[in-house]
């Protein structure tokens, strides 16, 4: 009997020896911006917003370092750069910066130009960005200054 119980366990040790192992220290690569994502804002400075069709989006674009999206009213661009992707639980954190490149010139309606300004500022303060599969978060230091949702 013991020899059966030897010879069924052998195996499933053997498998279990042989399955492979991720070494101590290995942590999985980093997410990445990937081009085509359409990030929807779903909060500035930490205070919900309703969702709309003039809601902010964001398109960043890799290949070209280019950031651009919808701000209220206007299409808009900026030139990023990444840095330094530091792998963390809730998601990996980039040093970033934004340097406002453009943007178009349609009348808001009422209080749309001041959440205009508003949001490109924002944006314009930026010093990192984590990101996580579903979200992107921008930060000023540790502050929170905008929170998006993919699309």
């Amino acid at each position: 009997m013991r020899t059966k119980l030897i010879l069924l366990l052998l195996p499933l040790t053997l498998l279990a020896a042989c399955s492979p192992k991720q070494s101590p220290g290995t942590a999985p690569a980093p997410l990445e911006p990937r081009r085509g994502q359409v990030w929807q804002l779903v909060s500035e400075q930490g205070r919900p917003l309703p969702r709309s069709k003039h809601s902010p989006t964001l398109l960043l674009n890799p290949d070209s370092q280019t950031a651009s999206g919808l701000a209220y009213c206007n299409e808009y661009t900026f030139r990023y750069t990444l840095q330094h992707p530091v792998q963390q639980p809730d998601g990996d954190r980039y040093k970033v910066q934004f340097t406002f490149w453009g943007c178009g010139s349609v009348e808001c309606p009422e209080g749309g130009m001041n959440a205009e300004r508003r949001y490109i500022g924002l944006l314009d303060k930026a010093t990192s960005l984590r990101l996580t599969a579903t979200t992107l978060t921008l930060y000023q230091k540790n502050n929170e200054l905008l929170h998006f949702e993919l699309q």
